[in-house]
């Protein structure tokens, strides 16, 4: 599956204009900062974690990646495991079987500056199934099928949702194809949600991956996501709030998921 690259804003800087003149600001740059992205996708028992660090606002390109760190992932008992550096800025660490209803902690170590974070992993919510139900033509979309997802949502405890989709087998990897939701007036109800903004025809295939989050993680990606509607250009642009100590961006993400698929038909 591809990894979503996210942007971090460093600063922002603006021209203030008015009718009969321009005034000019002045931006200085600001310090670099340490980005981690880490994931551990319980389902498939993978853990990655991408180290970089922020450059400039005025320099092109991605941000430099960080080698040599010292990455490890510890479970509830305390028990660390050591991740193998890629050498590409990647450490990955293959077959770490879960513990649902638990928490794990992680630390990177860079240039001997630690930087740690937890995270929860909650149960998985199964999917029951994927359907699609013909749409005529609205102010909402053009005529065509809407794939819904069909669930039950447990009672007793938020629930936190992340959906995926596949579509004749390309991965929808911008935010805006993604759907992100919680429980809030739903908890413990059987769910038929939509995915309303799109149209299939006959034939379409789509997969969903319906993933499973803890609340800081939906927190951290509702703002990413708001970040990615307004393409930055809110008042004050800012970054996702992070859980790594240090000041260190970027999150530290614990998850599982389910998937269904569904082919269109008449």
């Amino acid at each position: 599956m591809k990894v979503v690259n996210y942007i971090y804003i460093i600063l922002f800087f603006g021209a203030i204009l008015s009718c009969t003149k321009e005034i000019d600001v002045e931006v200085k740059d600001a310090d670099p900062q340490l980005v981690i992205e880490a994931n551990y996708d319980a389902t498939n028992e993978r853990v990655q974690v991408n180290v970089s660090i922020t450059k400039n606002v005025f320099e092109g390109g991605v941000n430099p990646v960080i080698t040599g760190a010292a990455v490890e992932i510890i479970d509830e008992n305390g028990l660390a495991t050591p991740l193998v550096d890629q050498g590409n800025g990647s450490y990955i660490l293959e077959n770490y079987a879960p513990t649902y209803l638990s928490t794990y902690s992680m630390n990177v170590t860079v240039d001997g500056v630690m930087y740690s974070a937890s995270s929860f992993l909650p149960e998985v919510v199964q999917l029951d199934s994927l359907s699609s139900i013909f749409t005529e033509a609205s102010l909402f979309g053009a005529a065509g099928y809407v794939v819904y997802m069909n669930f039950t949502d447990p009672a007793g405890l938020p629930n936190y949702y992340r959906a995926v989709r596949s579509v004749n087998g390309e991965v929808l990897t911008d935010l805006g194809d993604q759907f992100i939701f919680d429980d809030s007036f739903s908890e413990g109800n059987a769910q038929t949600v939509p995915f309303f903004g799109d149209r299939y025809e006959v034939g379409d295939s789509v997969v969903v991956e319906f993933r499973s989050y803890n609340k800081n993680s939906y927190d951290y990606y509702s703002q990413l996501f708001d970040l990615a509607g307004d393409g930055g250009q809110s008042a004050a642009p800012a970054n996702p709030v992070s859980n790594w100590s240090n000041d260190a961006l970027g999150h530290f993400a614990t998850w599982g998921w389910d998937s269904k698929y569904v082919v269109v038909v008449e």
